[in-house]
């Protein structure tokens, strides 16, 4: 008997015997204790190392199974469905369909894959009369000690390939083995802070203390000042709150490694604010850029028009006016001795309204309203080299750039869109991104346009951001309208050049159901939109939204606002529409 995945996560409690497995979309099981005799075990592609739990690489691990000598009893003889889960079996990380992932058993041991589309195979074990069979292709770990667990399927009458998903398989538990093992392969999650947009907005961890520097101003509009808000612990709202600057401001990034914050003014202003143990905010220094005239944008014009953070690197990035021309400027050595170095123009002729840096393969990403993608190799700052994708068929046209840095997954929405488009593409494996030096250069890897059904935004999807170590995001409209949209991300890159999808999205709006909501409506150009995980729920990724004005700040739980029991949804809309107050609180901004 099968059940779906939402009811076994309601038996479990009351059956403690029984494993679950959350297959991929659309899949089902119902899994009990295993039973046929024999016992399987990871090796080498020798097979001649038993139950080596620790390798280097996924595609080091094969499996291999019966006695480990030529005496029985063995597996029983016969054909195989293999497969790679997390620890929990919660997740499917097998990439290949599952016809691809079948093995004999003749003897009582592991003899080979099989099949139309068979993996690997090791050598004969003449030891035991084993052949392993690799257990690659499959995806990178959620799991943050790089653990996995191996299954070996027995064919019967009631084990199936799902007719949803091809890749997922329908079984009972006494049909199946399972072992775990490790990859020692390093999973980085970048600092908070950094690989978010330059959007309006920053967000800075210290400890359990979280805390936002919102610009007053935008683009278009003149209000001076940098509002300090409390988002999350102890930290009081200090004085003078705005923190006076003498231009307007459009754009914080903070590194919480340090405690430093940069913002930038629309003129050539660059200001250094410092954060005290105490929650004290000082405006410490005040740099010039190397800006001159200006750039325009569909949202308004700057000389200096955002920020972005590396806080691996204690640097950030300036999107600027470069004598009229669009280019970008590093500021380095923000915590010591802060000093800039010379600006450089884009050879695309235009730059994202909101870039970033990736500072764990060293990128810049800036995806822009000409709808090129442009990525430069910042490795040395003073001269990267970049490359160009060409124009990105999207309905409306590319306004911010956003990465799942652990992933190497890269996103930008499309203004004017509706329903809402992402283009979504991975760069992280070079078999399958593909980057060709030039004057500029040129890129492409695996990707596509998606569309995301029921997410209607204001002015369509504008401003994006991703809450590192979570692989979730959330899109935003601009210029009014209170909706949003929360998205999840893969969980891994792909091994085998697959295109990237987002598995799961929901829109909701912000609305007058809580009451301190009431007002809210989202933000001007530069985006108002941030993104960060929790120190206090740990995992859950949120959402900053600041609204047009900069007076209410919307502190959204994307976890919660994904888990349809806490949210129902009608399709991929809020079925009440509007957020409940447990999953969305707004703060005043001073």
């Amino acid at each position: 008997m099968y059940f779906p995945i939402t009811r076994i996560r309601r038996v479990l409690p009351s059956l403690p015997f029984f494993l679950a497995l959350a297959l991929a979309a659309g899949g089902e099981g119902l899994l009990l204790a295993a039973e046929f005799s024999g016992a399987i075990y990871t090796t080498d592609s020798t097979g001649t190392r038993v139950n080596q739990n620790l390798y280097s690489a996924r595609s080091d691990v094969y499996l291999s199974g019966g006695p480990q000598n030529r005496n029985p009893p063995g597996l029983p003889d016969g054909t195989y469905f293999f497969q790679v889960t997390d620890p929990s079996g919660h997740t499917l990380l097998s990439e290949d369909n599952a016809v691809c992932r079948q093995l004999l058993v003749a003897g009582g041991r592991i003899a080979g894959a099989t099949g139309p589309c068979p993996h690997a195979n090791g050598t004969l074990n003449p030891a035991n009369g084993t052949t392993p069979v690799q257990l690659a292709p499959f995806s990178l770990t959620p799991n943050p000690g790089g653990e996995y667990k191996a299954w070996l399927i027995r064919k019967t009458g009631t084990t199936s390939i799902s007719g949803s998903d091809p890749k997922v398989l329908l079984f009972k538990n006494p049909d199946s083995k399972t072992d775990n093992f490790k990859v020692r392969e390093e999973v980085v999650i970048p600092p908070q802070g950094s690989c978010q947009p330059s959007s309006s907005l920053s967000v800075l961890v210290s400890g359990t203390n979280v805390v936002s520097y919102v610009p007053k101003g935008c683009w278009s509009c003149g209000t001076t000042g940098v509002s300090f808000v409390n988002v999350e612990g102890t930290f009081a709202n200090g004085l003078p709150n705005p923190i006076p600057t003498p231009n307007v401001v459009n754009s914080c990034a903070s590194n919480s490694l340090t405690g430093k914050t940069v913002c930038t003014a629309n003129n050539t202003d660059i200001y250094l604010l410092t954060l005290s143990g105490t929650g004290t905010t000082t405006l410490t220094a005040t740099l010039p850029s190397s800006g001159s005239g200006f750039i325009g944008f569909s949202g308004g014009s700057c000389t200096n028009c955002g920020v972005a953070m590396d806080a691996t690197n204690d640097q950030a990035v300036i999107g600027l006016s470069v004598g009229g021309a669009p280019g970008f400027q590093f500021l380095k050595n923000i915590s010591t001795a802060p000093a800039t170095e010379p600006a450089f123009a884009s050879p695309a002729g235009m730059i994202s309204e909101d870039p970033l840096i990736d500072p764990i393969r060293n990128l810049l990403l800036s995806a822009a309203e000409n709808n090129n993608y442009e990525i430069a190799n910042v490795a040395t700052t003073t001269s990267p080299a970049f490359f160009e994708s060409g124009a990105i068929p999207v309905m409306g046209e590319l306004d911010s750039s956003g990465e799942d840095c652990q992933t190497g997954i890269i996103l930008a929405p499309s203004e004017f869109s509706g329903p809402s488009q992402v283009y979504i593409a991975d760069i992280s494996n070079p078999a399958c991104a593909v980057f060709t030096p030039g004057s500029p250069g040129t890129w492409t890897a695996p990707s596509q346009i998606k569309t995301l059904t029921d997410s209607f935004l204001s002015a369509g999807a504008s401003g994006i951001a991703v809450a590192q170590g979570t692989h979730t995001g959330v899109v935003t409209g601009e210029f009014g309208g209170n909706a949003l949209t929360a998205i999840a991300l893969p969980t891994a890159s792909s091994v085998t050049c697959a295109v990237p999808d987002i598995t799961d999205w929901v829109t909701c709006s912000i609305t007058a159901v809580v009451a301190s909501c009431a007002a809210f409506s989202n933000g001007l150009d530069p985006h108002t939109v941030t993104a960060y995980r929790s120190p206090n729920a740990p995992n859950h990724a949120f959402a900053l939204l600041a609204n047009g004005n900069a007076t209410l700040l919307a502190r959204v739980d994307l976890t919660e606002m994904l888990n349809p029991v806490t949210v129902p949804r009608t399709g991929n809309a809020c079925t009440a529409g509007s957020l409940p107050a447990s999953v969305v609180t707004c703060i005043p901004v001073p």
